[in-house]
Parts: C-alpha cells; sequence; structure tokens
C-alpha cells in the first residue's frame, strides 16, 4: 500500500520506497529502501506558434515557438515540426531541432495555405502537438 500522497511529489523529485507483503500468516518486514526513482513525465506542447513574416515568402516559410508550461522534469532535447496543405495529412518536415524556430526547405507553392504544429521531447518521449498555425505563402509581387 502507498503511505504517501503523490500530489506532493513535484516534477524532479526523487523518491526512495521500501515495500512490504502481507498475506493470511502477517505482514513481511519491510524492504531495504530502494536506490530513488526521478518523478517525470512527457513536457507540456509548445505555445505561441506564429508566423515569422520576417522569413516568409512565396517559396519559405519561417515558423517559432515557445516552450509549454512545463518540461516534463527534465530538459527540452528536441523539436517535431510537421505540416499539412490543407488535405488533412500531416508530414513531419523536422526533428532533431534545438532551437524554438524553422524555416521550411520543401517546395512550396505561392497562394498556398499551409498549417504547421510542433511537438517538444524531453528523455522519456514527445508532448501532445502545440496548437497549429495556419500561414499563407504569399504570392508573389509582379
Amino acid at each position: 500500500m502507498l503511505q504517501a500522497d503523490p500530489y506532493f511529489w513535484a516534477l524532479g523529485d526523487s523518491i526512495v520506497a521500501k515495500v512490504s507483503a502481507s498475506n493470511s500468516w502477517g505482514e513481511s518486514a519491510m524492504s531495504n529502501p530502494g536506490n530513488g526513482a526521478i518523478v517525470v513525465t512527457i513536457p507540456s506542447p509548445p505555445i505561441n506558434l506564429l508566423n515569422n513574416a520576417t522569413i516568409t515568402s512565396d517559396t519559405r516559410i519561417g515558423i517559432t515557438w515557445s516552450d509549454g508550461v512545463m518540461n516534463g522534469g527534465t530538459p527540452i532535447i528536441d523539436y517535431r515540426v510537421s505540416y499539412d496543405r490543407a488535405s488533412g495529412i500531416w508530414v513531419t518536415l523536422a526533428t532533431g531541432l534545438t532551437s524554438k524556430s524553422y524555416t521550411t526547405i520543401v517546395t512550396l507553392m505561392a497562394g498556398q495555405y499551409y498549417s504547421f504544429k510542433v511537438e517538444s521531447q524531453n528523455s522519456v518521449g514527445y508532448s501532445l502537438v502545440s496548437a497549429p498555425v495556419t500561414i499563407l505563402a504569399a504570392v508573389a509581387p509582379y
């Protein structure tokens, strides 16, 4: 039986536990304490996903974002960027990003809308996806 309130623990805390067993004959002695486990989880999704207007043109789109509310107890080590061209099918554009910005390197069509979403990753795994942002690849002036 757990004898501590799990809501008391914070991300990054080290938890050391002892256990005992019980059956119809009684209860065993407590075990030796474990070596400690660190409380961690996946990070919050990135927030403030925005068009970087200084980069966006008819052939490329730049986006920026901020880290979510929590990192899950371990540092963010990667961002994954995906996009959709109004087809409902999300395609991963990049992984292994360490900065909170991305510029497309795929061929874009001027006048087409593209939606983007970002996930952050820590040592536990990827976050849920950010709220998507839809950006127009501007039509080049003639």
